[in-house]
């Protein structure tokens, strides 16, 4: 029932974007707010700086290493026509008179676009413009030696600038001329060169701190989303541990919030990156050379069909793998907790076979989802390289036309495979963000169940009650309780109520035992005493009060139980005695381990009070957890002591001294114990026998032998 239960709360997947969820997680990030901010601002830096190590490298190629200058020559009449279909201010114009006067204007990729497309196309036509590329120098940077040795390779512009066409200088021309001739490009280059390790440099460091501040804030907002958690499990009610697996409760605090921080550490950051650096390069490629960029996009609408549909697809795989998980995580629970009666019953083939079929089914929920990324993967990676292949395809022509140069295209080559780097992570940052919205969708699900009423804001009444006198301390007054929500007021049904029409009363000093047979409603009365749950009908009074009149830290500080199961924390003995109450000093707690027989046991371990405990306090005996139990209730000193089925399933040594312990325990104090051994309570001042949830007798233990009723067949059961 209870697996089933979790089955289906592990089903639960909302939105991959959930507003309401994302506002919720927000709360805890707001006093981190300035992490957040400084790691976003950090973020676009490092972006920006990323998107300028293709610019840097296109200026490298284009106006050193391979210059993409062309010289336009021009006469008077086409100089005029120039002028009206070009935008003249943004060209440098070199007149050179003689016969003829010509102008000469230096045409580069950039420039280009600031003429008229028809006219370029005529200059091109008619030849004015230079097949090939060239460079152009300031006279005056030449030695006159490399002058003369460059004379049949050079134009000149006027007096001071000469332009030299590159293909004729590397054939005809030595390496060290051209080194000398280009020196100023070679000087850029390294320039750029160095400012492109800076930038790397700048990245890397940028990346640390944005990493650190990210998961800084991430971790410091998921430790107090678990504290919070934590915080709400511990107050919510009992009945809601009756029906929550412990197991699952354990996913909610870890595995979820791990995959809410994962998200805001990895997936959230990344993902803003990712549409960000998106944009930036679609801008920035439609800037650098429009068409270029429309071809570039002609495969993005393919890509977006094909992530719309693995969202739709892998949507219902990743549910199905959940559930099946959950399933797995639960058998396997199960069945090592119960692995010793699968031992002593051989039930190992039918448990293998059991779990087999599951784990079969998470397989195959697996398989499918592997199935959606071979698919997707492939089809991203090939949209990617059939992009590439269009550049290829429409730069390379346009480069041997001149239009476009070998940098851009360069740069352009750079930029799709940035473009589609964040495309092709988008699978694992969905699936981030599946597992966090279905964590965050189970966790705000859980933290909006109502805890308990602790009724925090009643007075407080910390201070040690003063009974009243010729009062009982503890009544019941025609109580009702059951444990089924589907129980009504007045319902007809008897048997749907565990306690029916309870009335008794306990006064100070007395000594109260409740027996019957299993399920009579012994220990449902004790939890309704501690206020454990809220009984359906009737009244419950301590010290003549309501208990709902009291805190429940108040009542519960004046009540010391010792339970049939005892836990201990993980910790030491100390620690296990005293709960976190600094003002018990160690002389108070040798005293006190000395007056229930455990300093015996205590001192006989190596560290003494400061020996560890294992979870539950596994290395201990029963007996010896019983002990310290005992010592741990002294220490608070209550006003009414409960002991519920405490001396069960001990040897008989161990029962001597929590006997002589308990005696100890009861002196001078209100006292209820819960017992099926008999023997334990014919001390008893009136013993309360319980029959299926109703008093069938109260009385001391002679007055019910004589009485030859329930007890007396009780009696005669263990007795003869």
């Amino acid at each position: 029932m209870s697996n089933n239960f979790e089955m289906q709360q592990d089903e639960i997947l909302g939105k991959m974007y959930d507003r309401k969820m994302f506002k919720r997680l927000i709360v805890y990030l707001k006093p981190y707010w300035l992490y957040i901010l400084i790691a976003f601002i950090l973020l676009l830096l490092n972006t920006v700086a990323e998107l300028g190590l293709p610019l840097i490298t296109r200026e490298a190629v284009d106006k050193h290493i391979v210059p993409d200058t062309r010289l336009l020559t021009l006469d008077e009449l086409m100089y005029e026509r120039f002028i009206y279909n070009a935008e003249i201010e943004k060209f440098t114009v070199y007149r050179k008179t003689g016969y003829d006067v010509l102008y000469h204007i230096i045409i580069t990729s950039s420039n280009q676009n600031y003429i008229q497309r028809d006219f370029f196309r005529e200059l091109n036509e008619q030849s004015l413009l230079s097949d090939e590329r060239v460079v152009v120098f300031d006279i005056t940077d030449i030695s006159p030696d490399l002058l003369s040795r460059l004379e049949n390779l050079y134009t000149h512009l006027d007096d001071i600038f000469i332009y030299i066409n590159l293909d004729d200088l590397y054939k005809k021309v030595k390496v060290p001329d051209i080194l000398e001739l280009r020196g100023k490009s070679l000087s850029a280059i390294q320039l750029l060169g160095i400012w492109y390790l800076i930038i790397v440099l700048i990245r890397f460091g940028i990346s640390f701190v944005q990493l650190v501040l990210t998961t800084v804030a991430s971790q410091k907002a998921m430790h107090d989303l678990r504290s919070n958690l934590f915080s709400h499990l511990e107050k919510m009610p009992v009945r809601f541990f009756d029906k929550n697996p412990v197991g699952r409760l354990v996913t909610r605090v870890t595995s979820d919030i791990r995959a809410i921080d994962e998200m805001l550490t990895s997936g959230v950051i990344t993902i803003i990156q990712d549409i960000f650096t998106i944009v930036a390069i679609m801008v920035l490629m439609l800037i650098l050379n429009f068409q270029l960029a429309l071809v570039s996009f002609i495969v993005l609408p393919f890509v977006v069909v094909i992530i719309t549909i693995f969202m739709k697809k892998t949507r219902v795989t990743y549910r199905e793998m959940r559930k099946y998980l959950a399933q797995v995580n639960a058998t396997i629970a199960e069945h090592i907790s119960g692995v010793k009666i699968i031992q002593l019953f051989n039930q190992y083939v039918h448990k293998e076979k059991s779990f087999n079929e599951t784990n079969t089914n998470y397989y195959i929920s697996s398989l499918k989802q592997l199935k959606l990324f071979a698919v997707f993967r492939p089809l991203i990676g090939a949209s990617r390289h059939i992009a590439t292949a269009i550049i290829l395809w429409y730069a390379g022509g346009q480069i041997l036309q001149n239009v476009v140069t070998i940098g851009l295209f360069m740069a352009f080559i750079s930029y799709m495979e940035k473009l589609y780097e964040p495309i092709n992570n988008f699978s694992e940052k969905f699936n981030i963000l599946q597992g966090a919205m279905a964590g965050a969708e189970r966790i705000f699900d859980l933290m909006d169940k109502p805890t308990a009423d602790y009724r925090d804001d009643l007075e407080n009444t910390d201070a040690k009650i003063a009974l009243i006198a010729n009062k009982p301390i503890i009544e019941f007054k025609n109580v009702w309780h059951s444990y089924s929500e589907d129980t009504i007021e007045g319902a007809d049904e008897k048997n749907s109520w565990v306690l029916k029409d309870i009335s008794f009363e306990v006064k100070p000093g007395e000594k109260i035992a409740l027996v019957g047979h299993t399920g009579s409603g012994k220990t449902t009365i004790v939890n309704l005493i501690l206020n454990m749950y809220q009984n359906q009908k009737g009244d419950i009074l301590f010290n003549d009060k309501n208990i709902t009149n009291y805190k429940l830290s108040n009542l519960r500080e004046h009540i010391g139980i010792v339970q049939q199961d005892v836990f201990l924390f993980s910790g030491n003995i100390r620690d296990n005695i005293i709960l976190n109450n600094k003002n018990i000093t160690d002389e108070e707690i040798n005293k006190i381990t000395d007056y229930v027989n455990v300093s015996g046991f205590i001192n006989s371990l190596p560290g003494k009070l400061d020996e560890p405990v294992q979870e539950r306090g596994a290395t201990f005996s029963v007996g010896q957890r019983q002990l310290i139990s005992f010592a741990r209730v002294l220490a608070y000193d209550p006003l009414v002591f409960i002991l519920d089925e405490a001396t069960s399933n001990i040897d008989t040594e161990t029962e001597l001294l929590i006997q002589d312990a308990l005696f100890k325990l009861m002196e001078n104090r209100t006292s209820i114990i819960i017992a099926h051994r008999l023997s334990t309570i014919q001390h008893c001042d009136r013993i309360i026998v319980l029959h299926k949830g109703e008093i069938a007798e109260i009385g001391s233990h002679q007055e019910l032998l004589k009485k030859e009723g329930l007890y007396y067949n009780l009696y005669r059961l263990q007795y003869t």
